[in-house]
């Protein structure tokens, strides 16, 4: 093994103040990879966590006024969340190790192999120390501040072969992060804490109480897993085999993602295919209509007594943009009217989520209610 390169970076994951040293050992050929490092942490909670790995086993974890910390497991990441006793500045000592999944002469360790830890608690500055086997050497440190640490490796005897390939990554930044987000507020609603998951609300969703909500949870339910099946849609199960589905929002804000927009239900039998294939149908002759202008076949397809108003709804569904093509998202049955969740590309830097309750009419589906949520 030869020494590698000593890189000082300033680190500014959420902002804030503290500093870590860190000394990595990383084998390319085998993906081994083991990480040594001191953090000081200026926690502002009593349950910080941090997010790493699949298959990461935790070999030393301790900070001054460390209780206990748990330990969430998924196919996505790893979360270990710690209990403080005392919520003030102290020193977290880190030891970790596992396999990442790479290949190549080439590779890329950055936000989406989460080989360095993501803090839910700033980290100001860090000095660390990269140990490669001879024939790798660091050729880049791709990220600038305030982003995650990336680090680009090369083996330089695949170079004479003329063998470079380098890997990409599996999963976008942005899809990243919402699983990043997704498996810090699961492991919030197992252990109940409402302060945690208020973290991650925007301010309206704090004003309506989900926090509470979601941190009540009988305990008989079991604990609680989470499945991201899209942006915009998560499968909540509990131990006891109960499923939820909730549409949902992430937005930057602030240098984060924030979660403006949470609705759940209970997720029933999967719909029957002649009825998705019948609201699919629905959908595009609605597109179609708004394409056309036909404002009198868009007013038949709104209930008359619609609270929003027949005519206010058929000119809003109007002023959509008719020549992209709609995605109805929702595939699970729930009770009568159902809600069905139709994505519409409005334009380059907007798409409207449309949940529209629908009740069956005489020769078509009539739209019962609508609730508009403009995707930035």
């Amino acid at each position: 093994m030869k020494r590698g390169l000593l890189i000082v970076l300033l680190l500014l994951l959420l902002g804030g103040n503290s500093s870590a040293e860190v000394q990595v050992f990383f084998v390319p050929e085998s993906g081994f990879l083991r990480v040594q490092a001191e953090v000081a942490i200026h926690p502002a909670i009593a349950s910080p966590s941090f997010m790493l790995f699949p298959g990461v086993q935790i070999t030393e974890l301790w900070a001054d006024e460390l209780w206990e910390y748990n330990v969430e497991r998924s196919q996505h990441g790893t979360m270990v969340s710690m209990s403080l006793r005392q919520v003030r500045p102290q020193v977290l000592s880190l030891a970790y190790e596992g396999f990442l999944d790479l290949e190549g002469s080439t590779l890329l360790l950055d936000r989406n192999t989460l080989w360095f830890p993501e803090f839910s608690f700033p980290v100001e500055e860090a000095a660390i120390s990269v140990n490669l086997p001879e024939n790798w050497e660091i050729v880049d440190w791709p990220s600038q501040l305030p982003m995650y640490p990336s680090l680009l490796v090369r083996d330089h005897s695949a170079d004479e072969a003329g063998d470079v390939q380098p890997i990409v990554p599996v999963m976008d930044e942005f899809t990243s992060r919402l699983q990043m987000q997704l498996a810090r507020l699961t492991n919030a609603m197992n252990q109940r804490n409402a302060t945690e998951i208020e973290a991650l609300l925007s301010p309206a969703l704090k004003d309506t109480g989900l926090a509470r909500y979601l941190a009540s949870i009988p305990p008989s339910q079991g604990s609680v897993t989470s499945e991201l099946k899209d942006p915009f849609t998560v499968i909540f199960k509990t131990g006891r085999g109960n499923r939820y589905q909730a549409s949902v929002l992430w937005q930057e804000s602030g240098g984060r993602l924030e979660l403006q927009s949470f609705q759940m239900t209970p997720q029933g039998a999967q719909m029957p295919e002649e009825l998705f294939v019948s609201v699919q149908r629905f959908a595009e002759d609605l597109r179609l209509f708004v394409q056309t202008k036909q404002r009198d076949q868009i007013l038949q397809a709104i209930e008359p007594g619609i609270a929003q108003g027949q005519e206010e709804i058929a000119e809003f569904l109007l002023s959509l943009n008719g020549a992209e093509m709609w995605t109805v998202t929702l595939t699970e049955e729930t009770v009568d009217p159902f809600t069905v969740t139709l994505l519409v590309p409005q334009s380059e830097t907007t798409t409207f989520l449309l949940y529209l309750g629908l009740t069956p009419g005489t020769t078509q589906w009539l739209i019962q209610s609508l609730q508009i949520i403009p995707v930035g």
